[in-house]
């Protein structure tokens, strides 16, 4: 009955970001898939990659990687597809094993 309910709701499986941070997944609708293709476009790079980091200008090589706004779209993807969202202080609390959740996380809604 209560996996009923969590699916009329639209809430899927679990997961472990920290010690005291377990959040639900949002079952993927083609409205959510949507929604975080267009929010990722700009991140070509795991989201582990792109923590803290400064821009890169662009060289022969590259082109620039606006790393922080990589990270923010990461985010804002985190908060798509988290029944309650990561708040700021969830966020910065999130361990090891759960950034290798989170490096995992959006791989069903892309």
């Amino acid at each position: 009955m209560d996996r009923q309910i969590d699916e009329t709701l639209n809430i899927g499986s679990e997961v472990r970001l920290a010690e005291d941070i377990i959040k639900n997944v949002r079952i993927g609708s083609i409205g959510l898939i949507r929604n975080v293709r267009q929010v990722m476009k700009i991140a070509p790079y795991k989201f582990s990659t792109s923590i803290g980091r400064d821009k890169w200008p662009a060289t022969e090589d590259r082109n620039e990687v606006d790393w922080p706004a990589i990270e923010d779209a990461y985010r804002e993807a985190f908060n798509l597809v988290l029944v309650d969202g990561l708040s700021e202080d969830e966020y910065e609390r999130v361990d090891d094993k759960g950034i290798k959740e989170l490096d995992t996380l959006l791989d069903r809604f892309l």
